[in-house]
């Protein structure tokens, strides 16, 4: 029984499976051709996606051995669970490393916009410091201030843990209370419209459903208090980006933004032109040891399953 990898993966997930003597093929690039992998898929019983990579329904319903679909990563938005349901494929995930590596990034993005790092960065390398400190940089305290975190999961409760020693007012909004947060961190659940217009950062850290897309849509940008930051390293379609650029550009709010609508973020893009924002290009889940911990992770509960018939604890759908 085989694995089938749609990207290239870390060698030290590869390790573990020749250890266990599980044979396995990738596809060495970045997203295999549909032609490479029906072909692979004719004996494997797991296919193992990166979370970029598209694993539709026709892809499902021709894989006939098909049992288990892992993803490498947290993001699930580009397998087509229903079709793998219906097929009674196992659909799981590996999010719990992403998770704090995310966390990460948002508590750069917002102590970049805070303390004006990017600002300040290149008015060093301009040559522009030329005397003391210009009061056109100077930033602000993250102590007191309200951050509304938009869905409290892994990532929203890694983000919590690190803002409570910044003296940040924790707020969010999710479909299920989760009280061991609020106790924990003094958390308060909160309406989204409520949490849009009273937060000074609003976190986007929910999963792209279809329920979720559009969640932060044309009235709730347009509802965001002046002065606000609205931080997304989740999907990009879960906010209005055109309404988002408008208001960015009467200049009454600022983003900091890590996921697009549409990524590699197309040139003809307003957002690259505005001062109000801070933009990197889908950072958010990669950092070297969170790359070998979640392959680790995959390839232990890949050889789980083939050897013991263990499904990993991550799967998400009824199979």
């Amino acid at each position: 029984m085989k694995a089938v990898y749609m990207f290239e993966p870390p060698r030290n997930g590869l390790e573990i499976l020749e250890k266990e003597g599980i044979p396995y093929s990738y596809y060495p690039g970045r997203q295999a051709p549909p032609e490479w992998l029906e072909k692979e898929l004719r004996d494997a019983v797991v296919l193992v996606a990166a979370p970029w990579n598209t694993v539709p329904r026709d892809l499902i319903e021709k894989a006939e051995m098909l049992r288990l679909i892992m993803v490498q990563g947290s993001g699930l938005d580009k397998v087509d669970i229903e079709a793998a349901t219906q097929r009674g494929v196992c659909v799981a995930n590996a999010p719990d490393y992403i998770a704090e590596t995310v966390a990460d990034h948002i508590m750069a993005l917002i102590l970049a916009h805070y303390r004006n790092i990017v600002r300040g960065d290149r008015y060093v390398r301009e040559g522009k410091w030329t005397a003391g400190t210009p009061q056109t940089l100077i930033g602000r305290t993250l102590s007191g201030k309200q951050v509304g975190i938009v869905g409290m999961g892994r990532i929203g409760a890694s983000l919590a843990r690190r803002l409570k020693p910044f003296g940040a007012r924790i707020v969010y909004w999710d479909r299920r209370a989760k009280p061991e947060i609020e106790h924990a961190l003094e958390a308060q659940r909160m309406d989204l419209d409520q949490l849009v217009e009273t937060s000074d950062v609003v976190a986007i850290t929910v999963a792209l459903t279809p329920e979720t897309r559009r969640l932060i849509n044309r009235d709730r940008v347009f509802r965001m208090k002046k002065g606000a930051l609205l931080v997304n390293t989740a999907r990009g379609p879960i906010v209005d980006e055109k309404a988002l650029a408008e208001r960015l550009a009467q200049g009454e709010i600022y983003a900091a933004l890590d996921v697009f609508e549409t990524e590699p973020l197309p040139q003809d893009s307003p957002l690259p032109r505005l001062e109000n924002t801070v933009l990197t290009p889908h950072l958010g889940g990669f950092s070297w040891e969170a790359l070998a911990e979640t392959a680790r992770f995959v390839a232990e509960s890949v050889a789980g399953f083939i050897k013991q018939g263990r499904l990993p604890d991550t799967v998400v759908n009824k199979c």
